[in-house]
């Protein structure tokens, strides 16, 4: 905090001296234990960001290793295509046998709609309006005498659970169905003579879909069908003039996706050990002059750190136990540290231990030995020893980022260290505060007892003066 000369002093008045740049001077100097406080808790506070980077990038890892534990990952999938998306699409469900089939669609499931025949512009009296839809539930919607045909739409429109959609078209309530197909009419009742007012009447039939797959005629009440084809649902979206072919491929794993999650995971993994190797590496600066100055180094040659890093190199690079010997570690799955071979010189990433990924091996051993690549990844087992690379590493992360975990404890060490100098720096900052004030007062009663000296000395000099005359 700097200090501020007080609203009213008589600095220099009699004595001629800047006495407020002398006590400034004076609680520069008092302050510098201060400075150093201040200095030290901003080198906790980068050491403690630090270490929270750290953590969050080592969590980044293990979700992406994670992502390799997931089973549906590595679970059989398959493509399912249609030769025309915009008359109808495909999903798959579940399991579909392979093969092609011939959709054909002759129409196309359709709601029911009802227009008001009358003239009527709003509700004689009050009313409840009973809607049904096929054989859905009944919704009782009610009506106060007055109501505009605007107020009734709306009304019905707000009404929970209700399976129609109200409008007015042209002046003329139109009500139209929610749910498809031949079964699905709207019925619409009133306790009093409100829809008899109304004169609602069919201006759109329910209609059933009607379609073919490989010439076996089908209906749905639904343009979304399940039925058709085991595992696979359609989606209808327009009449055909030709057969669509619906395409469903043999059943195996995403290779691509699989790829991907492990591009993820070597990407995070070499950002991750970059960044743990930056702040080891990184030298303190001599005599630092800024805050960005006192920030660097503070995690240089870290040891916990220096662990964490060989932990992660060493679980790379170790074998997996239970898996056959051409295929119990990653090098033989196309991940390596791109060491080079024979006399060549290593590469810098190399030396660093960063990942590379040969995407073509990783492919050719997912395609010929998709189990073997599979348990060296993702095996659950229980055991360090044979579990799979995904588990071992989330193993080896676990103790550093889990609540209470060592990441979370050193971190929580530094804060606590960072709350002990802030409350040093309060109660110095305290005891400043009155040292100023003492020294104010100090050189404050200097100046009065001055002034007054100086006035008796001219009084006296005075008496001497007239005596002489």
């Amino acid at each position: 905090m700097a200090s501020s000369s007080p609203l009213f002093n008589v600095g220099g008045l009699a004595s001629g001296l800047d006495t407020n740049s002398i006590v400034d001077q004076l609680m520069a100097i008092e302050r510098q234990p201060q400075t150093r406080l201040l200095q030290r808790q901003r080198v906790e506070e980068a050491r403690q960001n630090g270490l929270r980077d750290v953590s969050t990038r080592l969590a980044n890892l293990k979700s992406a290793a994670a992502a390799l534990r997931d089973s549906t990952l590595w679970a059989d999938v398959q493509t399912v295509e249609s030769s025309d998306a915009s008359r109808a699409t495909a999903t798959r469900t579940s399991g579909a046998a392979a093969g092609a089939y011939d959709l054909t669609i002759t129409q196309l499931a359709r709601a029911q709609q009802l227009t008001q025949g009358s003239a009527v512009t709003a509700a004689a009296a009050g009313d409840t309006l009973h809607l049904q839809v096929g054989s859905g539930t009944t919704v009782n919607v009610a009506i106060t005498a007055g109501d505009s045909l605007e107020t009734i739409a709306s009304k019905i429109n707000s009404t929970t659970d209700t399976q129609v959609y109200a409008s007015v078209v042209n002046s003329k309530l139109v009500l139209t169905g929610k749910v498809t197909g031949a079964s699905s009419t709207i019925s619409a009742t009133s306790d009093g003579s409100l829809a008899a007012d109304l004169g609602l009447a069919e201006t759109l039939a329910p209609l059933d879909a009607q379609y073919t797959v490989d010439g076996a005629a089908k209906t749905s009440a639904s343009n979304t069908v399940t039925n058709a084809i085991n595992g696979v649902t359609l989606t209808l979206k327009a009449k055909t003039t030709s057969a669509v072919t619906i395409t469903v491929g043999a059943p195996g794993p995403d290779s691509a996706a699989i790829q991907d999650k492990v591009k993820a995971f070597v990407d995070q993994y070499n950002s991750t050990i970059d960044f743990i190797r930056g702040k080891l590496s990184e030298q303190k600066v001599r005599d630092p002059k800024t805050d960005d100055d006192r920030a660097k180094g503070v995690l240089a040659n870290d040891s916990g750190l220096s662990l964490v890093l060989s932990r992660l190199r060493n679980a790379v690079a170790d074998l997996v136990g239970g898996r056959p010997t051409d295929l119990d570690q990653l090098a033989e799955a196309g991940i390596t540290t791109g060491a080079s071979t024979g006399s060549a010189t290593p590469s810098a990433d190399a030396i660093a231990g960063k990942l590379t990924l040969d995407s073509t091996k990783l492919a050719t051993a997912l395609s010929t030995r998709f189990s073997d690549v599979k348990a060296l990844f993702n095996n659950a087992t229980g055991d360090p020893a044979t579990e799979g690379f995904a588990q071992r590493v989330d193993r080896l992360i676990n103790p550093y980022t889990s609540s209470g975990g060592i990441l979370p404890g050193r971190i929580a060490s530094e804060q606590s260290i960072i709350d002990d100098l802030k409350h040093r720096r309060t109660d110095l900052e305290y005891r400043l505060g009155i040292r100023e004030k003492h020294l104010r007062s100090q050189f404050t009663a200097m100046e009065t007892a001055l002034s007054q000296s100086q006035s008796q000395s001219q009084w006296l000099s005075g008496q001497i003066a007239r005596l002489s005359q």
